[in-house]
């Protein structure tokens, strides 16, 4: 039974002594219980969701519940193995193949992106001051409607042909206005082939805008989940077995909660949209790339420190955004709706360098539904998991 194999891993985690440095994080705001966080997030979603998986740390993966239910067959349990659109947690993919680009061709976040815009495109107001940390931060200005997948090449277009307001970029004292907008960083699917010199064809349109597409994923697959050891991912679900390599075919689908008899959603092909949400992962893919930046596997020490700095320069993440990610830490969520049927999914790092993935594949419980969203679930769970203990500076 699944619910069985939880509450093992509950009562495994929960054996680990609190005494043990192994378990216990600290920061300079103080410590927390490794076990314990990972417990919390667990006991928030037991037997409140259609399945999820949760790994915290260094510790076994968590998960319950159903990936697909008998409406879909094959019917499979939630497992950390299985992929599902991992929404706008994507945001932090494109970022760290971003800085990736960026140091290979000897630029820097404040360089200018218009130069690296296609020079048919009409280039609107202000969009030759739009750097790419602007992009990045959700500072640049866009207001087009790119909810979802709607950041197909052609809404990029047409954003750039609008331009961005003065006003839309920074408020009367100068300082950056933030807002929240995929097409901040779906718009590097068309970026990177420039900054990197790639052949694109100019025309027709649809022929450049799936050559872009498929030099953006492959690039995130050469500079992201290869030296995460993250195996070759794409922006759609399997179509079948051995589609996707190393993934069965079972997709993660999203349902109502309860589920019933209806049937799942997949959230369908993101190839030509991807960037700002999109990527089809997995929870253990995930992990190995917030671990990554986490402990500077996957970055250098100037990259990471980029990717770290603290609100309202944090890039990638929600910080610049929102202010509830657990302060000082880094956060990111994702979600996915249609209706009553949701995906939601987090990444975050707590006490320097305590990786954090969770993914749900319904709608949350009904605490979260109004109140703090997946970020405010786990930040509950992390408030809850503090012990005593002798605060300390990052390493």
């Amino acid at each position: 039974m699944l619910i069985m194999a939880v509450l093992a891993t509950l009562v495994l985690t929960s054996g680990v002594p609190a005494s043990l440095a192994a378990d216990i994080a600290c920061d300079p705001a103080g410590c927390i219980s490794v076990a314990k966080l990972s417990q919390n997030i667990a006991a928030r979603l037991h037997n409140r969701v259609v399945g999820f998986v949760s790994i915290v740390g260094d510790l076994p993966s968590v998960f319950e519940g159903q990936a697909r239910t008998a409406a879909d067959p094959p019917k499979t349990a939630m497992l950390p193995d299985l992929p599902i659109n991992v929404a706008s947690i994507s945001k932090l993919v494109t970022t760290i193949a971003v800085l990736k680009s960026i140091a290979k061709n000897h630029l820097t976040l404040d360089t200018k992106i218009s130069p690296y815009l296609y020079s048919d495109w009409k280039q609107g107001p202000f969009i030759n001051t739009i750097t790419f940390r602007e992009l990045l931060s959700h500072a640049a200005g866009f207001r087009e409607g790119c909810g979802g997948s709607n950041t197909t090449y052609a809404v990029l277009k047409q954003q750039i042909a609008d331009g961005v307001k003065k006003s839309d970029m920074v408020d009367p004292n100068g300082n950056p206005v933030h807002s929240y907008n995929n097409c901040n960083f779906a718009i590097f699917r068309e970026l990177l082939p420039r900054m990197e010199h790639a052949s694109i064809a100019a025309q027709p349109e649809s022929l450049r805008a799936a050559q872009s597409a498929s030099f953006y994923i492959g690039y995130v697959n050469q500079t992201v989940f290869q030296p995460a050891a993250v195996l070759p991912r794409t922006c759609r679900p399997p179509q079948g077995p051995n589609d996707i390599t190393g993934y069965p075919y079972a997709t993660i689908l999203s349902y109502p909660s309860p589920p019933g008899a209806s049937h799942g959603t997949d959230w369908g092909n993101w190839t030509l949209a991807c960037g700002g949400g999109g990527w089809v992962l997995s929870a253990g893919d995930l992990y190995k790339v917030i671990n990554g930046i986490a402990n500077g596997s996957l970055l250098t020490k100037a990259e990471k420190d980029e990717m770290t700095a603290p609100a309202p320069d944090c890039i990638g993440w929600d910080c610049s955004v929102r202010g509830d990610c657990p302060d000082p830490y880094l956060c990111k969520n994702g979600s996915l709706d249609s209706g009553n049927i949701s995906v939601w999914t987090y990444a975050g790092i707590f006490k320097c360098t305590v990786p954090v993935v969770v993914i749900v594949n319904s709608v949350l419980p009904a605490a979260y539904q109004t109140n703090g969203d997946i970020i405010g679930l786990v930040g509950d769970a992390y408030k809850a998991a503090s012990v005593p203990g002798t605060p300390h500076a990052c390493p």
